[in-house]
């Protein structure tokens, strides 16, 4: 696989059930790629929704820098009172979270679904 052929991050928004979901796709990998998640973020914020799930079901690769903005994430939506779930997530992603021990700062859920019945429960 080359470079080309990689997929490139992106970012898409959807609601359910008065829930906030950032749905990632692609390779994570650098503050560039990641300004559109923090205008998304900015947006969600400025508008009152202070809790978010991400969907990183389709998140292929992520590394530290990735993990760095994911914190940054977090941190945002703790700051303002809210809270930042992680959805789907892949066994390779799911490793460095392992191995960062970030698991133990995140709520995981295995699904979309588990996330959004966690935050209306």
């Amino acid at each position: 696989m080359t470079v080309t052929d990689r997929p490139m991050f992106d970012l898409s928004v959807s609601e359910e059930k008065n829930c906030k979901i950032f749905h990632l796709k692609g390779r994570l990998m650098d503050q560039q790629q990641a300004d559109h998640l923090m205008k998304a973020l900015d947006d969600e914020l400025s508008s009152g929704n202070h809790t978010i799930i991400l969907d990183l079901g389709d998140l292929q690769y992520m590394n530290s820098t990735g993990l760095n903005i994911l914190i940054n994430v977090l941190t945002r939506t703790r700051n303002a009172g809210g809270e930042t779930l992680i959805a789907a997530v892949s066994h390779s992603v799911r490793q460095l979270f392992v191995v960062t021990k970030l698991d133990t700062v995140f709520t995981i859920a295995g699904t979309v679904d588990e996330a959004v019945a966690k935050l209306n429960a």
